[in-house]
């Protein structure tokens, strides 16, 4: 199958590494990808396994660029293109658009649980499929009440857990990870995203200021970039962290590319999300065989089971955030039980290859092939 996946993000997060690594799948297993990006971008560098000849460059600059709607129907046309497919909510009436115009089948992905606008749910009724990422996603398309529930398919986000899994058992390489990071460390804690008020960060620090003073020799990490014009996010985090006395605990590390040794290096991962639809890190966490503390948020709860694959706490609870860390700073032991019941979770749930399998199938089954 000839596939041309869609994205006008400008910087590389969760929905991107998921379309990178779809990309990757499908093309061994024979199929051959394109991709329709935006002018500038900060990622393309990621899909640096596909030919030039099969990347398509547009504007993209908003859902009524009918520019590049009609520079995309021509291209996939040209390409003789079978499937259309976008992966956020800004493409979809341009992608909607362009199917429209080249006669060819649109599946769209849906990330994120926030509502639609009425001109984004009107482009749903062009796609042939809408793929949720979690139950929790299925759920607010259907409450839209304008999609068929016969419509959406549930495909979970995959992770590639052999790289983590891997990684994890590289003792070497993860000694070395640690001591760049913070040489004078025994325990390390980590939380990884963009850094935005949504993701927790600010409570992953309060959280912090709770722990300090019982454990001397523990370090925070705050993994991630603000990709904010004036990264004012990370002045306030870094500001927070001076006013609670943390400015040696806390460590900004930036965005990381070696994400599968970042998280072997740490012996606790913390989500403090308010909203996550899904949660690829934690996924990611689970595969690397870590011990985890999350937020109840609509995808830990899918991801996690409570007190068997990691330790759910409410929402915006900094206090009950760091007992949860605590029981697992007191306990090596247990440590290594959760770690190791998540990583069979997701080996057994969120592969990659499970990802990719079950995103075939639908193109096959709108291709009636």
């Amino acid at each position: 199958m000839r596939i041309l996946q869609i994205s006008s993000a400008k910087n590389f997060g969760g929905g991107e590494k998921h379309l990178v690594d779809l990309s990757k799948g499908l093309v061994n297993y024979g199929h051959e990808i394109f991709a329709a990006l935006r002018l500038k971008n900060n990622w393309q560098e990621k899909l640096a396994f596909l030919p030039d000849e099969n990347l398509c460059h547009l504007p993209l600059r908003n859902s009524v660029d009918i520019f590049s709607a009609r520079k995309l129907a021509k291209f996939a046309v040209e390409k003789n293109i079978e499937i259309i497919h976008a992966h956020l909510a800004r493409d979809y009436p341009v992608a909607a658009l362009a199917s429209n115009l080249s006669k060819i089948p649109l599946v769209l992905t849906r990330h994120l649980l926030f509502p639609l606008n009425p001109i984004h749910r009107l482009t749903l009724k062009q796609a042939a499929k809408i793929i949720a990422v979690s139950k929790g996603v299925a759920e607010s398309l259907l409450s839209n009440n304008v999609i068929a529930a016969e419509k959406i398919a549930l495909i979970y986000n995959g992770v590639d857990t052999n790289v983590f899994e891997q990684a994890a058992k590289d003792v070497e390489k993860r000694t070395k990870m640690r001591q760049n990071i913070a040489p004078d460390a025994k325990f390390l804690i980590g939380t990884i995203g963009e850094l935005r008020e949504h993701k927790g960060q600010e409570d992953f620090i309060r959280a912090a200021a709770i722990i300090s003073p019982k454990y001397k020799n523990v370090k925070f990490l705050i993994v991630g970039a603000d990709n904010s014009q004036n990264q004012n996010y990370q002045t306030y985090l870094e500001n927070l962290a001076a006013e609670l006395n943390l400015k040696n605990q806390i460590i900004f590390t930036g965005w990381q590319e070696n994400m599968p040794m970042v998280v072997a290096a740490l012996e606790i991962f913390v989500s403090a999300a308010y909203s996550e639809p899904f949660g690829l890190v934690i996924a990611e966490a689970m595969a690397g065989a870590k011990a985890i503390v999350a937020t109840e948020t609509n995808g830990a709860k899918e991801l996690l089971k409570n007190n068997r694959t990691g330790k759910l706490v409410p929402v915006k609870e900094p206090i009950l955030l760091a007992e949860a860390i605590g029981e697992f700073l007191e306990d090596e032991n247990l440590r290594h039980i959760y770690g190791a019941n998540a990583q069979k979770e997701a080996i057994e749930k969120f592969g990659l290859e499970r990802m990719t399998a079950e995103t075939e199938k639908i193109y096959r089954e709108i291709l009636e092939i």
